[in-house]
């Protein structure tokens, strides 16, 4: 029987429910595919408009998704470490539709997306996955702008 592989972000991706069902091979060619970049809080990872070409892990830290309105800002979300955001702007192929910005001092993992697509080729499951996902937010919201 083979042994888990025990590096720490192959654990941490563990946890992040979106990666559940990945065996430790597949979690850690995510790991060999990213980088992992720290945000100060008050910083913004992106801004509405801006094109989408990541999906971003967070391992330390709080982020917040918001949205622009007028003058003011509406948190949408506000995620923990084990949460992953950007997918949806990914996998639509369209330029991000909200803000986000960071809360507290935060490591995120950045998985580029041409490595989140292989991935995604790769395990149909997760795949599907995401495709659900993709398809109960934009249900929700009524709203995915395709600005490219």
């Amino acid at each position: 029987m083979a042994e888990r592989i025990s590096h720490s972000l192959v654990k941490a991706l563990r946890s992040v429910p979106d990666f559940s069902a990945l065996d430790d091979h597949d979690l850690l060619r995510i790991v060999g595919a990213s980088v992992n970049l720290f945000w100060r809080a008050g910083s913004t990872i992106f801004e509405k408009g801006s094109q989408s070409d990541a999906l971003f892990v967070v391992l330390s830290g709080k982020v917040q998704i918001v949205e622009p309105v007028g003058d003011r800002e509406v948190e949408v979300s506000r995620l923990e470490p084990g949460s992953s955001f950007g997918e949806l702007s990914l996998l639509l192929n369209t330029t991000h539709t909200r803000d986000a910005r960071v809360l507290e001092d935060a490591e995120l993992m950045v998985v580029p997306k041409h490595s989140f697509q292989e991935l995604l080729d790769s395990n149909p499951d997760l795949a599907a996955e995401f495709r659900r996902r993709v398809a109960e937010r934009v249900r929700l919201s009524g709203e995915v702008s395709t600005e490219a």
